[in-house]
């Protein structure tokens, strides 16, 4: 199996949010007895009655393909960049945790690192996993999501702001 995550810590801004694959033997083995996240962003319907989140949310999104939910998704990014602001820990997670996990954390890299959709693709394969963004439908989608969540969208949110 191929770079298959754990909660690989993946650092945005001043903040760490965690990335995880559902078919992870080492979070079989050692999720039970884990401190689990306070939010939960789960991007694939396998992970239903798998997750351990005290907030669990989900956004149906098919794998490699550009989000079906879009302005949930982008939702759920604010909401887990201000959760994070807050102290919480996040975990972003979909069945390989690479593609739409990836995505997801390049976008919280725009919004809390200030990062333009270019410079988080690279980063988030350099640091997190070469097989993140993984298909041209998810660069597509993170290029044209940077109008909403990149540096010159609006500035950084604070603690309690979803716009």
């Amino acid at each position: 199996m191929k770079d298959r995550h754990w909660r690989t810590r993946y650092r945005v801004g001043a903040y760490e949010v965690w990335g995880t694959s559902l078919d992870s033997e080492e979070r079989r083995r050692r999720a039970p007895s884990a401190q689990p996240a306070d939010i939960g962003l789960y991007l694939d319907e396998r992970w239903r009655g798998e997750t351990d989140a005290r907030t669990p949310y989900f956004v149906y999104w098919p794998t490699l393909e550009a989000p079906v939910e879009r302005s949930l998704l982008v939702r759920r990014i604010k909401e887990a960049a201000v959760a994070l602001e807050g102290g919480a820990t996040v975990e972003v997670a979909c069945f390989g945790g690479h593609g739409r996990t990836g995505t997801v954390l390049s976008c919280l890299d725009m919004v809390l690192g200030g990062a333009t959709a270019e410079a988080a693709l690279e980063r988030i394969r350099r640091e997190y996993c070469r097989y993140a963004v993984g298909s041209p439908d998810l660069q597509s989608f993170l290029f044209d999501v940077e109008k909403e969540l990149g540096p010159r969208a609006h500035g950084s949110l604070r603690a309690g702001e979803v716009r």
